[in-house]
């Protein structure tokens, strides 16, 4: 698939980061180990790969807890794919182990077609499932083991993306019917949901989107001035009439609401150079929004500047700010660093914690060309300019999961920090990166994949895999690449409030 806030505690939210209280040397009791320092330690580092047990999926979606309980530190991925339904794992040692699959929207008719978790600030768990006509939202209140018989919400739902914030939780998606971006409130920790407002403003002095919008991943909260923030991307009417039943996806706005979800307002994000008969493609689902600690804004996408021709015109991954709130933007920076330029990189995801403080995350293969195989849509299909070939053939390219970190991505010319995350690659040939119009290209991998930040400021990974043998069996797994050392990101903001 596609895919009123109430007051925060705005000391915690912009509380210094790091630190772990000093033992005095008259206490007699040895000091811990000292913890990660953003930027430093070396290049990030990666522990062995750890499948999932217990059952199939893909699209991962990770949530860790920061809350100040004491179930902080647990662990959580959500996947979709597997005959038993939406699934969720859960981990209570930093990802190296996990639990049998747990089943959740289980009344659900139509179960299992899109999910996503969030921890809230009380420990308790929120996963997501849609079920074509709306989604399932279930509450987990023992670390995952369980969950209650869900609410439904979000009406015509297509890709619903959970954001949690104590008794205020959302449900941010693509309205299926209408093609425009709506967000649901609840007011009671996810239980009941007394609102669903249109987030669309087809403002054309803003805006030149028709219909057919697809979210940019989680509604994200400013813990600076409140506000709530919801990206999403869109083609032309123009470009949705010569490519049906949608044209290509590459320009991208935000939708900013000041009072609680009621209202809402947008700003031109990013809109691709289509002079000259350029077709960019930035979709290549899903691009993401985060705001740091101290409210600067990160929208992170990729796609090709020109997909007539993906040699000349890599699919990369950028990154692009915002210091003032969302209002106006700086120009998109390429995160990937590969040799000369080149390689192919898709499905990115990104964690930002204080400011300037970034992991992203992306499939990657040194090969150049177009990742999906074919070009057009589901209705008009033919062969790309250098089109990837099946995962059958000899000449498929392998592709292993990547990790870029900064902890200056504010700065006029950001450093990262590039690393493969996975040394055995995790799929060969195409990778589908247009959701439900792939037609016949390969989309065992689903639309996209997950980073999230523990309180040591190490990247944990959920991912879609599948060996050769796997896909031609019709299997691909979660897989889950945990960082265990080398330089780290500043925590999240939430780690700081001591956990009870």
């Amino acid at each position: 698939m596609h895919t009123r806030l109430r007051s925060l505690d705005r000391l915690a939210c912009l509380a210094l980061l790091l630190g772990v209280a000093a033992v005095t040397a008259s206490s007699g009791v040895s000091a811990p180990a000292a913890k990660p320092k953003p930027g430093g330690g070396g290049t990030p580092s990666f522990g062995a790969d750890v499948v999932l047990p217990g059952g199939q999926g893909a699209e991962p979606s990770y949530a860790i807890d920061t809350s100040p309980t004491a179930s902080r530190g647990s662990e959580y991925v959500v996947a979709i794919g597997d005959s038993n339904g939406p699934l969720e794992w859960h981990s209570y040692d930093a990802g190296k182990s996990w639990s049998a699959p747990v089943p959740f929207d289980l009344g659900g008719p139509l179960r299992g077609g899109d999910s996503d978790v969030a921890v809230n600030t009380n420990g308790n768990v929120l996963a997501a499932d849609l079920n074509v006509s709306w989604t399932s939202v279930q509450v987990s209140t023992d670390r995952g083991q369980s969950f209650d018989a869900g609410t439904q919400t979000a009406p015509e739902d297509d890709r619903p993306w959970l954001t949690a914030a104590g008794q205020n939780v959302y449900v941010a998606y693509h309205d299926f019917v209408g093609e425009v971006p709506v967000v649901c409130t609840s007011h009671d920790g996810g239980h009941t949901f007394v609102t669903c407002v249109q987030a669309f403003g087809a403002d054309s002095s803003v805006s030149d989107c028709a219909e057919n919008t697809v979210p940019a991943r989680a509604l994200a909260i400013d813990p600076t001035t409140f506000s709530l923030n919801f990206l999403y991307s869109c083609s032309t009417a123009a470009e949705n009439a010569q490519h049906p039943p949608y044209g290509p996806l590459h320009d991208y706005y935000l939708a900013q609401s000041t009072d609680g979800g009621l209202t809402w307002t947008t700003h031109t994000v990013f809109k691709a150079d289509t002079s000259n008969g350029k077709t960019p493609n930035y979709a290549n689902i899903f691009g993401t929004l985060a705001v740091d600690s101290a409210g600067n804004y990160y929208t992170l996408f990729a796609g090709t500047a020109d997909d007539r021709d993906p040699v000349k015109n890599p699919y990369h991954v950028y990154l692009e700010v915002s210091t003032d709130h969302g209002q106006t933007w700086g120009k998109p920076v390429q995160i990937d660093h590969d040799a000369n330029g080149a390689g192919t990189h898709v499905l990115p995801h990104l964690a930002v914690t204080s400011p300037g403080n970034v992991d992203v995350v992306w499939y990657g293969t040194t090969a150049t060309g177009e990742p999906n195989g074919v070009c057009g849509t589901l209705v008009s299909q033919s062969p790309c300019s250098a089109g990837f070939p099946p995962y059958t053939d000899p000449s498929a390219p392998a592709w292993n999961v990547y990790l870029a970190q900064s902890t200056n991505a504010l700065s006029a010319k950001p450093a990262f920090r590039q690393v493969v995350a996975n040394a055995t690659p995790t799929h060969y040939g195409e990778i589908c990166t247009n959701g439900i119009v792939c037609g016949s290209s390969d989309r065992s991998l689903l639309d996209f994949i997950s980073v999230s930040v523990d309180c040591d400021g190490f990247a944990h990974i959920a991912y879609g895999g599948n060996t050769k043998e796997q896909e031609a069996a019709g299997e691909t797994y979660v897989h889950v690449a945990n960082q265990v050392g080398g330089s780290a990101i500043a925590p999240p903001a939430a780690c700081a409030t001591p956990a009870g």
